[in-house]
């Protein structure tokens, strides 16, 4: 991960005899960004740049590929606001893209209002809080990828708490070189570079970076992992951190052919009936458990459309169900999904008693994560010269802008009811019921009762989220504050 700091390490001299190592560590970048396939030449990157020593030395070996790559490279930061010198960080990166030449985009967040709000980790509410940033500078600048700055040594530390906290074989392949998210390409150039070698290549180029004082705090489990554990391991077999590098690069291959290779046998037991997923128990049951747990996987994931808080354990419990439940018995795991057992196997489809999903209030301005619908909505208040720009903007359709004044200060994000009516905009005021909407659209039954709905306090639609707008509150000419509120699926 990259280290934030409370100074910036004084290395304006450069390391006596340091160009070939460094070359050499260009040179691994760049067979990494081969290997890979992470890049082709010719794009526009985002570079993750908190300004540690990872993501200052990405930026700057970036940099030294990036006339042969013919790139054009935008830095990307987010200062969190949980240290006093955090505005130190965002400086230093200013400084760093004003002397490469780089595009630079920072903003601001608060990671303990979102981790309260939501009951997450400060460390996860952080982690999604940056990847909604990054995502919405690759949008603006149309870049094809964002490259994030985690080494060799974050990869054997995410396998060791993967470890401690339970996971399977696709956590333990630990942090994918590449991987989408959010329509976003991320890429980790530094992912076969350790992190000795990243901080031997700054002070071989006498670059500076900053420190972040929370890289000592012992309650991070990651911390512990890096400072305490991995130096036990170490104490068994020096070369540990490899070790663990390599367990994660083959269980990512392994776990890859047996997705290819399990498909067709898992083909075999899954079928569709009525917009849901039937499980068949006799082809179900000749299946190895571990590919009837991804049978099950599967399963979901159609029918949900994401796995979002579905684990081990309602997995599991859904797998027993169809080898030994008895007919009738069924289960419900989270979002909504219902396995129910049959004669002849299992049904895998929304639960038909739940007729919707849960209610979320959205501060304006404010967020909310909502899992049911795999969405994080935003809300975000737009004046002044903003305005203009609302006004010339095309509609997006994960995105819809208010007047301010028409809405009041919180919103409603549900699923459909019976009875919802609204009036599509561009139907100069005809209406129609939400029902017959998706009917038109052809939105299987089963999924209409998980399709988002935006609403006023007051129940009046203001956006079938995705698909079309109300014309109710809609911007004119006489909006002088309007709320734009977005749409971005949960980032994996």
């Amino acid at each position: 991960m990259d280290r934030h700091s409370t100074a910036a390490v004084n290395t304006s001299s450069r390391t006596p005899g340091g160009d070939e190592a460094a070359r050499t560590i260009v040179e691994r970048v760049r067979e990494t960004l081969r290997r890979y396939r992470m890049l082709n030449g010719g794009e526009t990157v985002i570079v993750a740049a908190s300004g540690g020593p990872d993501s200052t030395a990405l930026v700057y070996l970036l940099a030294e590929l990036r006339d042969d790559l013919l790139l054009t490279i935008h830095l990307a930061h987010l200062n969190h606001g949980l240290r006093p010198d955090a505005v130190e960080d965002a400086a230093f990166v200013a400084a760093m893209s004003r002397a490469l030449r780089l595009g630079c985009h920072a903003a601001s967040a608060d990671p303990r209002a979102l981790a309260d709000r939501e009951g997450l980790s400060l460390e996860d509410a952080g982690r999604r809080l940056r990847y909604e940033f990054f995502a919405r500078v690759a949008r603006e600048t149309g870049a094809a990828a964002l490259a994030t700055g985690h080494t060799s040594d974050d990869q054997a530390e995410t396998v060791l708490m993967r470890m401690l906290r339970g996971t399977g074989p696709e956590g333990l392949g630990g942090i994918p070189p590449v991987r989408t998210a959010g329509g976003v390409r991320i890429i980790r150039p530094l992912i076969d570079t350790p992190r000795h070698d990243v901080e031997g290549y700054l002070r071989s180029r006498g670059i500076g970076w900053r420190e972040d004082s929370t890289n000592q705090d012992p309650t991070i489990l990651r911390n512990r992992i890096r400072r305490v554990l991995i130096p036990v391991l170490e104490g068994y077999n020096p070369d540990v951190r490899q070790a663990l590098v390599r367990l994660a690069g083959l269980l990512r291959d392994e776990v890859g052919a047996l997705e290819s290779l399990a498909a067709p046998e898992i083909a075999r037991a899954l079928s569709g009936r009525r917009g849901a997923v039937i499980v068949a128990r006799e082809p179900f049951r000749r299946l190895p458990v571990a590919l009837q747990r991804r049978a099950i996987r599967e399963a979901v994931r159609r029918v949900r459309g994401n796995l979002h808080a579905v684990g081990f354990v309602h997995l599991e419990g859904a797998r027993r169900l169809v080898l030994e439940g008895r007919a009738g018995s069924r289960v419900v795991l989270p979002g909504g999904v219902r396995v129910a057992r049959l004669p002849g196997g299992a049904e895998v489809a929304m639960d038909d008693p739940v007729a919707n999903p849960a209610e979320y209030r959205v501060p304006v301005p404010g967020r909310v994560v909502a899992i049911e619908f795999g969405l994080h909505l935003r809300a975000t208040e737009v004046a002044g010269d903003g305005l203009v720009e609302v006004r010339m903007g095309r509609p997006q359709s994960d995105e819809i802008v208010l007047d301010g004044a028409a809405i009041g200060s919180e919103l409603i994000l549900r699923g459909p009811r019976p009875g919802d009516r609204f009036a599509p905009a561009g139907m100069h005021g005809r209406t129609k019921t939400i029902a017959d909407y998706l009917g038109e659209a052809k939105v299987p039954r089963h999924r209409r009762a998980f399709v988002p709905v935006l609403t006023t306090e007051g129940g009046e639609i203001l956006w079938i989220i995705g698909m079309r707008a109300s014309e109710r509150a809609q911007v004119t000419e006489a909006t002088t504050r309007a709320v734009r509120v977005a749409a971005r699926p949960l980032l994996a």
